[in-house]
């Protein structure tokens, strides 16, 4: 797991980094790694190739690329890359900022969106944030910086989810937003306890057909798909960084038998835990 840390020694739990072009300081890593902190990428010039959860990602001009806390990530190649780089915390946020900052993650990680492509007038009102950000990082610190990088943050979080919900594809999005953000929070929270549907449908006062047609309408899948999916994500993590058995993992994730667990597995991804663990495991 590679933490959080800030090379200037200062406690807040955000740093805002500048790629120039011909910068041998940052380099792609050398091999997978996990993260405990949230990462947004944005590309001014050059391109970059990276590894999101076991996708491949190709960062052009113009485009931004969410990575969550906790993916499995690897910069594979950057080509005179131009841009920034946000790595932050949950807790650099408040509760209620917290919320706020879910909608546009948590929707991403839903969809599978994590490149988003800008065109150039969307990409300078980005490029403004950005510096901002890094402006405000290297004033002299003051009692209302903090304050000042939250927000700037909020809004540049808040710009990018208004893009993403614009798109056509989404026009379901805002009508099913609330349910949708409530049921992602607690699967999130709890699926590795429950994997049920009654469970969900309960806890969220719906029926399991309202439940299924709001998660459908906006991911195109339905409500147990996506609980099983987001096992089999954990599942993949957990195998790449782990040196857990296949049993232990099973039954962190909260299958009593490894076997169904194995059976499950290969029938979402093809290949076996072990077939997978020999591919990707560092």
């Amino acid at each position: 797991m590679v933490e959080f840390h800030r090379p200037d020694g200062e406690r807040l739990n955000i740093e805002i980094i500048k790629y120039q072009a011909g910068d041998l300081s940052r380099n792609a890593t050398p091999d997978r790694h996990r993260h405990n902190f949230h990462s947004i990428f944005f590309v001014l010039g050059g391109e970059s190739r990276q590894e999101v959860d076991f996708q491949d990602y190709q960062l052009l001009k113009n485009q931004v690329m969410l990575i969550p806390q906790g993916a499995i990530h690897w910069e594979k190649e950057m080509k005179s890359l131009q841009g920034y780089t946000v790595l932050f915390k949950d807790d650099f946020f408040s509760i209620h900022q917290q919320q706020l900052l879910y909608g546009l993650l948590r929707y991403a990680i839903a969809q599978r969106k994590l490149l988003i492509s800008l065109d150039e007038e969307y990409a300078e009102v980005i490029e403004l944030y950005f510096s901002l950000l890094m402006k405000e990082q290297a004033a002299f610190e003051n009692q209302n910086q903090t304050f000042i990088l939250q927000n700037l943050m909020l809004a540049l979080l808040n710009s990018l989810e208004g893009l993403v919900q614009s798109l056509p594809e989404n026009n379901s999005f805002l009508s099913y937003r609330r349910p949708f953000q409530r049921f992602m929070e607690l699967v999130d929270n709890s699926f590795t306890q429950q994997n049920k549907l009654d469970y969900y449908a309960a806890e969220l006062n719906m029926t399991k057909r309202k439940l299924n047609d709001t998660v459908k309408r906006i991911t195109g899948q339905t409500a147990a798909n996506f609980i099983i999916n987001r096992i089999m994500l954990e599942a993949k993590r957990e195998l790449c960084f782990n040196e857990k058995t296949i049993k232990e993992i099973a039954f962190t994730l909260g299958y009593e038998s490894q076997y169904y667990f194995s059976r499950v597995f290969k029938n979402r991804t093809g290949e076996s835990p072990e077939q997978f663990r020999k591919t990707y495991a560092q």
